[in-house]
């Protein structure tokens, strides 16, 4: 399930995600918004993809280390984060080519490459919640679907957006679609 909060730049998406958080109110919004009661199984564990560490100094393998995910997953990709993967990296097929891969410095990539790589860790992180901000940003529009289907494989994320991502979810999907001008903060409050 996604929940899609859109608005201009400058709307105040990041920083109501960033006072939800602050004020450990990320679960209650989200089962608010979407009416889903998570009936305890929410852990609050939160991988989030709010901006890429552009001073990281490092390879990808150190990038991988730090968010406890082992490089050799790359090679062992479902479909849709396999598409992510090849949309950063040269198709990663053989170990040696992960070895190449892995000894890549962060700073060589370009920010989009860079945005994509940080959004497939948030996404390869063990969490019950991703929040992803702008996925799209720096990215070239005909890999925007590439970005989408690996953000759905997550069960429930929030992606905040400058235009609505309804355009790419088919009727089968139950996710929400919130202008964030719509939002009033307070009553997320408890």
């Amino acid at each position: 399930m996604i929940l899609n909060i859109f608005g201009p730049s400058g709307s105040g998406k990041t920083t109501l995600i960033k006072d939800l958080l602050k004020s450990n109110n990320i679960k209650y919004f989200f089962e608010k918004i979407t009416k889903k009661d998570f009936n305890g199984q929410f852990n609050e564990n939160i991988s989030i993809s709010l901006m890429p560490l552009p001073l990281f100094r490092g390879d990808v393998k150190e990038f991988f280390y730090i968010f406890n995910i082992k490089v050799d997953i790359l090679l062992n990709l479902n479909y849709e984060l396999r598409n992510l993967s090849d949309s950063i990296f040269e198709k990663i097929d053989t170990q040696k080519k992960l070895e190449i891969v892995s000894s890549r410095n962060i700073e060589t990539f370009s920010a989009g490459e860079m945005r994509r790589l940080f959004l497939l860790k948030s996404l390869l992180v063990k969490s019950d919640l991703v929040i992803i901000d702008e996925p799209f940003s720096n990215s070239d529009k005909k890999i925007w679907n590439k970005i989408y289907s690996a953000i759905k494989t997550k069960s429930n994320a929030i992606v905040l957006s400058h235009q609505s991502l309804e355009k790419f979810s088919d009727e089968n999907e139950k996710n929400f679609y919130v202008n964030v001008s719509q939002i009033s903060d307070e009553i997320f409050i408890k």
